[in-house]
């Protein structure tokens, strides 16, 4: 089953109606250590998913889809969704391929899209210009994936092409998005970003690092 809260209005920029790309916010898992909800936990003052779902606001994308799996109700009553589409995944503790599947089967109905942007939830600090240019690439190589090389490591957010969706929709349990793009023959470009990762914060021991 799924949940699915619809969007209250659009307040991110529009790139094309007639090859749209979206942003896919994947925020489902507990954490590790958390007394409360994890992406509630304040990052500088702001709950972490506010801060993510603020900076996808700032992407060249058509739509924000965020997924939501524990404690599933509390976050969506305690962040700022306007503009967004939230999603509600029961099945978040199989692992990473339940919401996965859950988004890309929803916006596979929609001929439409034809580009996802996916991103972590609990990592904050991706800027427009760093989503900006794996879509570029994304076009101009009509690659089925692109992912950013920050100083020589791989990391997010990762651009999913809809010919790839039926790779992921095939998954179960715990997945690594990078490790699936190596283990089918399916062209990923690689974009260079000149600085280090945005912090993920996927524990409650690593919350004191962010604060001033």
């Amino acid at each position: 089953m799924l949940s699915q809260l619809p969007s209250t209005g659009a307040s991110h920029p529009v790139r094309s109606p007639s090859m749209s790309t979206v942003a896919v916010v994947l925020a489902a898992d507990p954490g590790s250590g958390f007394s409360s909800p994890k992406y509630l936990s304040p990052i500088r003052g702001v709950a972490l998913l506010d801060s993510v779902v603020a900076d996808a606001r700032t992407w060249p994308v058509d739509g924000i889809y965020v997924v939501l799996g524990a404690d599933a109700e509390m976050v969506a009553a305690g962040c700022d969704f306007a503009g967004v589409t939230i999603l509600i995944d029961p099945e978040w503790r199989e692992g990473e391929a339940a919401p996965l599947r859950v988004v890309l089967d929803l916006l596979s109905r929609d001929r439409s899209v034809h580009r996802a942007v996916i991103a972590r939830g609990d990592q904050p600090g991706v800027t427009a210009e760093v989503v900006a240019s794996l879509i570029d690439e994304a076009v101009e190589s009509e690659s089925s994936a692109v992912v950013p090389k920050y100083r020589y490591a791989l990391g997010w957010p990762v651009v999913v092409a809809r010919d790839l969706w039926d790779v992921f929709l095939g998954l179960e349990g715990e997945v690594d998005i990078h490790d699936v793009l190596v283990s089918h023959s399916v062209t990923v470009s690689e974009v260079w970003i000149d600085h280090v990762s945005p912090t993920t914060y996927e524990t409650s021991e690593e919350f004191p690092t962010a604060l001033p």
